[in-house]
């Protein structure tokens, strides 16, 4: 049940902060980092897929390396690097792509609870 909760709360403030970038105009002011995603604990990502190709992190017999990128604050892990290029091109178009995922994913655990 406490699993839950943090999903939740992390979920709204996900949502919080990119509301508060998108509202104030920050965007500029943080330069977009790149991290490889090859040693160490994986950090908590909301969804298992990537919002690019679609492809599950998890797909077994692939032999892709999961890579993160921030993006205007906002961190967005892909099956591979290939895939930054893409959603450089036009971004909001897989951010949509992920903010119907975390909605859905709220909708589910206010559902639950």
């Amino acid at each position: 049940m406490k699993s839950i909760f943090s999903f939740i709360h992390f979920l709204i403030s996900f949502a919080a902060i990119g509301s508060m970038l998108a509202a104030c105009g920050c965007s500029n002011e943080t330069p977009d980092t790149e991290t490889d995603v090859t040693s160490g604990e994986p950090a908590f990502y909301p969804i298992d897929f990537c919002i690019v190709t679609g492809n599950d992190f998890d797909e077994e017999g692939t032999n892709m390396v999961p890579f993160t990128y921030e993006h205007d604050g906002i961190t967005i892990k892909f099956c591979c690097k290939p895939c930054l290029p893409k959603f450089k091109k036009n971004p909001s178009k897989y951010l949509v792509i992920l903010e119907e995922e975390l909605e859905a994913l709220s909708n589910e655990s206010s559902n639950e609870g």
